[in-house]
């Protein structure tokens, strides 16, 4: 597999190891992205061990009697609530994600950020420490904000709701997405059971994608970190776009300083928007294969990645199964690594392999 070997991923087998597969971390942080939604993970918040979070005595996430609340970043009628936490959702290194609901009786998924190093002693009795946190988390929420705005509704985006800051604890309100998220369906339906996903099941998951992909390329928004991970579907298998922790702003075809792609095994060797058309490449490998090509697209720190570079007829290399004709050729209209032949978000959805039917069955 793509993720303890070098080997040739063009002559991996159709069929599909047991195990072959792992959720991608967002940046150096070494985080696992969890969706804000019902997956097969969630868990009574009584059982979470309070302890490796911080939330010392905040087990339920209820906010607690004493607590300093800023809510000037929710929405007006959202505001003065009473939040009760129903169960968790999913964690990562820094965070957790619940499913609550307010005195209005309205669910959303709330995602509590935890301070770096809340578990200590240290963070408690350091003020100016605790001012750059709560400098860094003002930065954070007017970024994302301004993000919100920017993008409006669609309906293959995650809405943002709005932030709650409890004490130190920074509170991000979103949308709740009840049928999970694609990396666990794929895992659950297909991983474990040795299975590839219909190409028509791919085509639908691809085209959502590419619906909200779209839409914050027009208005000049990259995503940055373009991940089955990052992605949510609803209980009909309409999939959503969500995690917009990493997007930016750009100007068409500009580079930007400091534009790392935040999970490296999706991140191309460059700009925002073109970059995120190299992640929907291996997003769509993904769904075909269950894994992705390469770790790292680097040419010195990949073997897989080397290869394939050093391949002449690059769209033969992956060598898909017949039955999935013309889709290689497809792919590589995102894995261009000249930006200048890589396709737009437009020509590829109006590609003809995308353009015939799709399902959600």
């Amino acid at each position: 597999m793509a993720h303890t070997s070098n080997k040739d991923v063009g002559h991996c087998p159709e069929t599909i190891t047991s195990g072959s597969n792992r959720r991608h971390s967002s940046g150096a942080s070494n985080t696992t992205t969890v969706s804000a939604s019902d997956s097969t993970s969630s868990r009574p918040v009584s059982s979470i061990s309070n302890g490796t979070f911080g939330l010392g005595d905040l087990g339920y996430c209820d906010d607690p009697k004493d607590a300093t609340i800023d809510e000037n970043y929710m929405p007006i009628e959202l505001r003065g609530k009473k939040w009760k936490t129903i169960k968790i959702l999913g964690e990562g290194g820094n965070f957790k994600v619940y499913l609550t609901t307010n005195s209005d009786g309205l669910q959303f998924a709330m995602r509590w950020n935890r301070r770096q190093d809340c578990s200590t002693d240290a963070f408690e009795n350091d003020k100016e420490r605790q001012i750059r946190t709560v400098s860094r988390m003002k930065l954070h929420t007017e970024n994302a904000i301004r993000i919100k705005e920017i993008i409006g509704h669609h309906p293959n985006i995650v809405k943002l709701i709005g932030f709650r800051k409890v004490n130190l604890f920074s509170q991000q309100i979103m949308e709740y997405i009840d049928g999970g998220d694609l990396y666990d369906f794929i895992d659950r339906n297909y991983i474990r059971k040795k299975r590839r996903i219909g190409i028509a099941k791919v085509r639908s998951f691809f085209s959502d994608l590419l619906k909200a992909v779209k839409h914050i390329h027009d208005l000049h928004i990259a995503h940055m970190d373009i991940k089955v991970e990052n992605c949510l579907l609803t209980r009909n298998r309409t999939l959503k776009l969500t995690d917009f922790d990493h997007a930016k702003t750009f100007q068409p075809g500009k580079m930007m300083p400091g534009s790392v792609y935040a999970t490296e095994a999706y991140a191309a060797p460059e700009t925002p928007d073109y970059a995120d058309i190299w992640a929907c490449g291996i997003f769509l490998f993904f769904l075909l294969k269950s894994d992705v090509p390469w770790e790292i697209a680097d040419r010195k720190r990949d073997g897989n990645y080397f290869t394939w570079c050093q391949t002449e007829h690059k769209a033969n290399f992956f060598q898909f199964q017949k039955s999935r004709k013309g889709v290689a050729e497809f792919l590589m209209k995102m894995l261009q690594i000249d930006v200048d032949e890589r396709a737009t978000v437009d020509e590829i959805l109006t590609h003809q392999w995308l353009q015939q039917q799709t399902s959600k069955k």
